[in-house]
């Protein structure tokens, strides 16, 4: 086990060595890629990375607190699931009912693989996962942003 500092700093440097792989990616020209994260143009649609010690998870999350407003727009985004799995090349978790470790209820589209983030041993093959699924659920989201935003 690891104390709350070590973990602190493991934790930073996982993030940080994400950043640095990313520079070099086609196109990035030395600079770190900037994912769209929770600037989806969409109040309460985020896509995100949810890493571990058991499993690291690549994710469309929808947070809108108002249980009403987000079941309809998860099933928007399942209405149109065929496209966006097509885009994203391979077929996804949909989880309307998705609870967070901190108990709180949320829709959620992701793909997942285990792993543990404090196993420095294993970043290259968790960075290389996060950052393929990543690329590829952004060119999803775009392919389908439209439709959520204006339907």
């Amino acid at each position: 086990m690891f104390s709350k500092e070590e973990a602190k700093a493991l934790r930073l440097e996982f993030w940080q060595k994400l950043g640095n792989r990313t520079r070099r990616l086609p196109g990035q020209k030395g600079r770190k890629r900037l994912w769209i994260a929770d600037n989806t143009g969409i109040k309460g649609l985020d896509l995100r990375f949810d890493v571990g010690r058991e499993k690291i998870i690549v994710a469309l999350e929808i947070n809108i607190k108002n249980e009403e407003k987000r079941l309809a727009l998860y099933e928007k985004l399942e209405a149109a699931k065929s496209l966006f799995e097509a885009q994203f090349g391979e077929p996804m978790i949909w989880d309307f009912a998705y609870v967070k470790d901190n108990g709180r209820e949320v829709c959620r589209v992701y793909v997942e693989q285990p792993g543990d983030m404090y196993i420095k041993e294993t970043w290259p093959e968790i960075h290389k996962f996060m950052i393929d699924r990543m690329i590829r659920l952004e060119k999803a989201f775009l392919e389908v942003k439209d439709y959520l935003k204006y339907s």
